[in-house]
């Protein structure tokens, strides 16, 4: 009933909604889509819940007011159940990450690439601290290969004794890249990075600079 009466308000509409939830519910992989995908559904939904709105108050029960109320209704649902789907791949993607696999992350949006790098981070972490569980250890490659990092200077010290455990990572600039070559085990100020090619992860800017000048990541903007 309502797809004949459903114009576009912003950059989409309501059969695109549609539309893109039946691609994500059927298939296993992300769709490809917008890279501000959330910010259009989220204008659109807006924009129809203010015409529903005032439709419902010049016109109560109106034909129009009730198509557009089910249009609301259905356009949320599906803008939600889009985002938990492509949640779901992401989660899966970053596991699939982790255990070794070099996943394709081209259809996701820059902020989903945000949370699959949040995603493979922490489950990264909780793996290495985990899984050794024969003993082997951590998984360094040749030492020839480690890119040595520059030597971190002590916090100074100031007067009151309260700032004497803030490190310099508190402060330190985070910045997002993608990572062009495996890159072994090394300490950084607040964490052990173990980096793999094609990685896309939030790095403190004194790191990212000296890999970037070792040609191992190029950065893409700040975290």
């Amino acid at each position: 009933m309502g797809d004949m009466m459903a114009p576009k308000r912003g950059d989409m509409g309501y059969e695109e909604v549609m539309t893109l939830f039946r691609q994500e519910y059927r298939s296993p992989q992300l769709s490809k889509v917008d890279a501000d995908l959330y910010q259009k559904m989220g204008s659109y939904v807006r924009s129809l819940r203010k015409e529903n709105e005032k439709e419902i108050a010049t016109s109560p029960g109106s034909q129009t007011s009730m198509m557009l109320s089910d249009q609301l209704k259905k356009a949320s649902e599906k803008a939600k159940r889009i985002y938990e789907l492509r949640q779901r791949k992401i989660s899966l993607i970053a596991l699939r990450k982790v255990a070794g696999d070099n996943p394709d992350t081209s259809n996701m949006t820059p902020d989903e690439l945000v949370l699959y790098s949040s995603l493979v981070s922490v489950l990264g972490a909780h793996r290495d601290s985990n899984a050794d569980i024969d003993g082997s250890g951590p998984r360094f490659s040749d030492p020839k290969d480690i890119v040595r990092l520059p030597d971190v200077p002590e916090p100074s010290r100031a007067k009151d004794d309260t700032q004497d455990d803030k490190s310099e990572s508190v402060t330190s600039p985070m910045v997002l890249v993608r990572v062009l070559e495996d890159v072994p085990t090394f300490a950084g100020v607040d964490k052990d990075y173990t980096l793999r090619k094609e990685d896309v992860i939030a790095l403190p800017k004194s790191i990212a600079e000296t890999l970037v000048s070792h040609g191992k990541i190029r950065m893409i903007g700040s975290s």
